[in-house]
């Protein structure tokens, strides 16, 4: 079920759906219910769970690696902080089942058993479930239980301790999603179009590179905690690479890795043992001992071979700006800051701007960042653009090759098109016609009448929606369209004259980031005069039926509405 033009309730500002009159669609109950991805609220709850789901990345390996819980059990302090963490989860799972999203064309999802089904079928549900578990609760009662009972022996050594640590790791499968939720957080996206790109790149790579330290040291803590059973003074009994680094290095007074309440300098060790591994320097002061570090450490020395080059590379990839897309986009967005800096006037009233829902400045980055995101791997887009600058290879091509590649690119859509299809018109001149077409993109909340250089034509939306309405001082219709995906609209009035068209023409009130195929009305009429059978058997009586229709408009306002329905 997606946001319909009839049920135009839905405020995009904001995410907020308005009073519903009676009697209500059987498809809009439990609407007001639903969570719109625009919704502050949403969106301030998911930049808290990025933020959330971080902090797990680092304090689960901490916790079965360095600290083995001791912190969980002994500062109740910190325990509260990870029950409130823990329950944050346990909201969010809930929470999905009434998240609206956005479909592969941009179209609002809104019904909940919609969304409760994809919810269910993606297998996330159970995931998030999983995630939610209290398992720092249950160590904390077991462990409590161990110790006021008397037992003798470590509080950690025994089966259901170790259980109850294997489900805290549920949590990170929150980790594979992480990606998705930052690409649609708005403060995220907000973030990567303000700041300096290169300083982004930069700051990203050198987050990688302390996150996959922080992992490489907690596991190389957890291979001497898992052998010793214990971070006590036991530990210097077993064999393991801490008790070989404690009797050959330690110094009365330095730093001690032994015992539960030492965890920070441990991870110290443990950390400075991780990054001389990924930067390849080996001191040779810490060093493996049984057959499992020994095979730890051979498969992280590979490992950490790809992994440094990868940095390296990509550090110098992003000094060089990128590839020509990335630098493009960058060069676009740091001119559009420096403009928005030299705004004059912040915010225009809305006589003057027009009735947006967002600032000026926020939609001057917005739709650089939805041309990079939709633009080919050749460049950004210009908001007008041929085939031949949307793809540079056309211009190189012979004129036959050339000729195919144009059809292969917009056959199917001029075949919507009655008199330019192939029932008319011949190859060549389809491809002739459509070289004369451009590409047009537009941000949310724009307004399109005709084009200033190209005048009238059709549009055939690739991407996004919008309403219609016509352009009469006394009576403006408006209309919500819907299904405009490689559908032409404006077939048949198009082909009127402008003089005669121009006081009832339509007006496109666009919703979101939309790109459209448009077909110029004087490459239209141009290949009608030469293609005579085209306009006696097809073009010609549309003609007389659009320009019936709009006189009829001029008499009888009301026939606006009706009109739509066969634009």
């Amino acid at each position: 079920m997606s946001v319909d033009a009839g049920n135009s309730n839905y405020n995009e500002s904001n995410g907020a759906v308005a009073h519903l009159k009676e009697p209500v669609n059987p498809s809009l109950r439990g609407i007001r219910f639903v969570i719109f991805p625009d919704n502050k609220m949403a969106q301030a709850w998911d930049f808290i769970m990025i933020v959330v789901i971080w902090f797990y990345a680092f304090y689960i390996p901490f916790h079965f690696g360095i600290s083995g819980g001791y912190y969980t059990i002994f500062n109740q302090g910190f325990l509260i902080f990870i029950c409130i963490t823990n329950s944050m989860f346990v909201v969010d799972t809930v929470l999905a089942f009434f998240r609206a999203y956005r479909d592969k064309n941009g179209l609002i999802v809104y019904s909940l058993k919609t969304i409760g089904r994809r919810y269910i079928s993606s297998g996330w549900f159970f995931i998030n479930l999983l995630a939610s578990l209290p398992a720092s609760m249950l160590i904390y009662r077991e462990a409590k239980a161990h110790i006021d009972s008397g037992r003798d022996g470590e509080v950690f050594d025994n089966t259901q301790m170790k259980i109850f640590f294997a489900l805290e790791l549920f949590k990170l499968l929150r980790l594979l999603r992480i990606k998705k939720i930052m690409q649609t957080s708005e403060v995220m996206s907000r973030f990567w179009e303000r700041i300096n790109v290169q300083i982004a790149l930069t700051t990203k790579f050198f987050f990688m590179i302390i996150l996959v330290s922080h992992w490489i040291a907690c596991i190389w803590g957890t291979i001497a905690f898992q052998q010793a059973g214990t971070f006590s003074y036991r530990m210097l009994d077993s064999i393991n690479w801490i008790s070989n680094w404690y009797e050959s290095s330690y110094i009365e007074g330095g730093l001690n890795p032994i015992g539960w309440d030492n965890a920070i300098p441990r991870y110290w060790l443990c950390l400075f043992w991780a990054i001389q591994s990924i930067t390849s320097i080996g001191y040779g002061n810490i060093a493996p001992v049984t057959t499992i570090e020994f095979g730890f450490a051979n498969f992280l020395m590979l490992m950490c071979g790809i992994f440094w080059a990868y940095i390296i590379g990509s550090l110098v990839e992003v000094v060089q700006s990128m590839g020509s897309l990335s630098q493009e986009y960058i060069s676009r967005m740091n001119e559009a800051n420096q403009m928005v800096k030299d705004f004059t006037v912040k915010e225009l009233p809305e006589s003057v701007a027009g009735a947006t829902y967002a600032r000026s400045s926020k939609r001057v980055r917005r739709f650089i960042t939805n041309q990079r995101d939709v633009a080919t791997k050749h460049a950004l887009g210009a908001g007008t653009t041929t085939l031949d600058e949307s793809y540079p290879t056309l211009s190189i091509l012979s004129p036959e090759l050339r000729r195919v590649c144009v059809l292969h690119l917009t056959h199917s859509l001029l075949e919507t098109i009655p008199y330019l299809s192939s029932k008319y018109l011949s190859p060549e001149e389809q491809a002739d016609i459509a070289l004369q077409c451009v590409t047009l993109e537009f941000s949310s909340a724009e307004k399109f009448v005709s084009h200033p250089n190209l005048g009238r034509g059709i549009l055939i939306f690739r991407r996004g929606f919008a309403t219609v309405s016509r352009n009469i001082i006394s009576h403006n219709f408006l209309r919500w369209q819907k299904d405009l995906i490689d559908q032409p609209i404006n077939v048949d009035e198009v082909l009127v004259e402008d003089d005669y068209f121009r006081e009832r023409q339509l007006v496109f009130h666009f919703v979101g980031f939309t790109k459209a195929f448009f077909v110029p009305r004087s490459a239209i009429m141009g290949v009608l005069e030469k293609n005579e059978r085209a306009w006696k058997e097809c073009a010609r009586w549309r003609y007389f039926t659009a320009a019936l229709v709009l006189f009829s408009m001029k008499h009888s306002p009301k026939a606006c509405e009706g009109f739509h329905d066969c634009l």
